[in-house]
């Protein structure tokens, strides 16, 4: 199974995203999750990394160059600079010191809000970083986006990443893992 095999499956897991207890339990010992109900088994010494997309932050995770294969929904723009993530290096290393300065540089037409943090994870042969799915509210609860937006007053539209205010966004792939 290749690493985005295996993302993709956690990220197709429903039962992460709407059963708390089974959720917690996995974020507490996710390799023994992984084996029990998706039958998947890590090598030994295998690290695993668990993040979560919120409001104000997003993780994305840089699969090997061999295995890179992006969406033709993302963004032309956006697309150029992951492909050069996983080709180059130093880049990679930039992007993932500095996530925002370097966008910067290479998008400047891009807008990240200041309070919204951008992380890139790499994967490695022994060490995988997961996307764990978002939590979906029950029909009685508010989702996070929503508490945000009663709680600090917005209208709900939440951060505008890769637009300002009024602009056109960029076309954007869903990251399913």
């Amino acid at each position: 199974m290749t690493q985005r095999e295996l993302l993709e499956k956690v990220g197709n897991f429903d039962k992460l995203a709407k059963d708390l207890t089974f959720r917690n339990a996995f974020m507490a010992n996710p390799k023994t999750v992984l084996e029990k109900e998706l039958g998947i088994q890590l090598p030994t010494g295998t690290n695993l990394h668990l993040h979560e997309n919120t409001t104000h932050e997003m993780h994305i995770i840089l699969i090997p160059a061999e295995q890179s294969v992006f969406g033709d929904t993302l963004d032309d723009k956006v697309e150029k600079v992951l492909d050069k993530a996983v080709s180059n290096e130093s880049f990679k290393k930039l992007l993932i010191a500095d996530p925002k300065g370097t966008l910067n540089a290479e998008l400047p037409d891009f807008y990240v809000p200041e309070d919204f943090r951008i992380y890139f994870h790499e994967n490695k042969a022994n060490e995988i970083h997961i996307l764990v799915p978002a939590l979906l509210a029950t029909e009685d609860e508010l989702s996070e986006a929503e508490l945000d937006a009663v709680a600090g007053g917005s209208r709900g539209r939440g951060p505008h990443i890769g637009r300002k205010r009024g602009g056109s966004g960029p076309r954007c792939r869903s990251q399913k893992f």
